[in-house]
C-alpha cells in the first residue's frame, strides 16, 4: 500500500508495512479524535473528547464481547496518540538540543537535549515499549533512520540527540483523525486510519494491526 510521506523502503523500519487480509462482515467502531491541532496524547492518557459511532453491520464470524469492544477501543485511541508521539521523536522533529561550547562538534556525536518534557532515555524507550511489540520497538530506538541511535545517554548522564539527525519528509497531518477498529479475535485487531494530506487536504488511509500482549495492547508496526 502506497502512503505519503513514506521514507525510502532499503531502511529497516520500512522493509515491510502490514499487509491484513479483509476481515469479512464484522462490527467496526468509528472513532473521530479532536487533538487540538498536532498535540496528541502522552502514552500514560489524559482527558480526550471523542465521538463514537457503531456501524450497522451484520454480526458474521468473530464479533467480540462488548466489554472487549471497549477495551480495543481505548487501546486503539490510547496507541494512536502514542503512535505519533513516537513519529515526531523519531522520524520527523526530533527534540531541540543545547550547542557544544565554543560552537564545537560534540565529541561523541550527540548534542544534550534542550527539552523539558523529555529528560532521560529511560523516558523515551518507556514510550516506545509501551506502544509497539519488542521487534519494532528495537528497531526504533536502535536504527530508526538507518544511521544508529537517535538518542543516547551521554557520559554526563544527559540525554544526547544524534548530531546529524535528519527529519523525514513528511507532509500528513494528524489533526483530527478518523479510525476504525476491525476485531479479529480476542488478541488481534486491524486498525484503519484516515488523515488528509497538509499540502491539499486528501485522504490519506493507513493500516495498521494492534496485539494484546502480557503487558498489554502494542501496535505491530509504526503508522506513518
Amino acid at each position: 500500500m502506497g502512503i505519503k510521506g513514506k521514507y525510502p523502503e532499503s531502511t529497516p523500519l520500512y522493509a515491510t508495512f502490514l499487509s491484513i487480509g479483509a476481515v469479512a462482515a464484522i462490527a467496526a467502531f468509528v472513532i473521530v479524535m479532536n487533538m487540538n491541532g498536532d498535540k496528541l496524547p502522552a502514552v500514560s492518557g489524559g482527558t480526550q473528547t471523542t465521538t463514537t459511532t457503531t456501524t450497522q453491520a451484520e454480526p458474521q464470524g468473530y464479533v467480540p464481547e462488548d466489554s472487549l469492544s471497549v477495551e480495543m477501543k481505548d487501546a486503539a485511541i490510547e496507541l494512536l496518540g502514542s503512535n505519533y508521539e513516537v513519529l515526531k521523536l523519531y522520524f520527523i522533529s526530533g527534540l531541540a538540543h543545547k550547542d557544544e561550547p565554543y560552537g564545537n562538534a560534540p565529541e561523541d556525536g550527540y548534542y544534550t537535549v534542550d527539552d523539558s518534557e523529555y529528560t532521560s532515555l529511560a523516558q523515551l524507550e518507556e514510550l516506545v515499549d509501551s506502544t509497539f511489540v519488542a521487534d519494532q520497538a528495537k528497531v526504533i530506538k536502535e536504527n530508526s533512520l538507518s544511521y544508529g541511535p537517535i538518542y543516547k545517554e551521554r557520559d554526563g548522564g544527559e540525554l544526547g540527540i544524534i548530531e546529524n539527525f535528519t527529519p523525514m519528509s513528511y507532509e500528513i497531518s494528524w489533526d483530527n483523525p478518523q479510525f476504525k477498529i476491525a476485531p479479529v479475535s480476542d488478541e488481534e485487531c486491524v486498525i484503519n486510519v484516515t488523515l488528509h494530506n497538509r499540502a491539499d487536504g486528501a485522504e490519506v488511509q493507513l493500516k495498521g494491526e494492534m496485539t494484546k500482549t502480557e503487558e498489554g495492547w502494542r501496535l505491530k508496526t509504526i503508522l506513518y
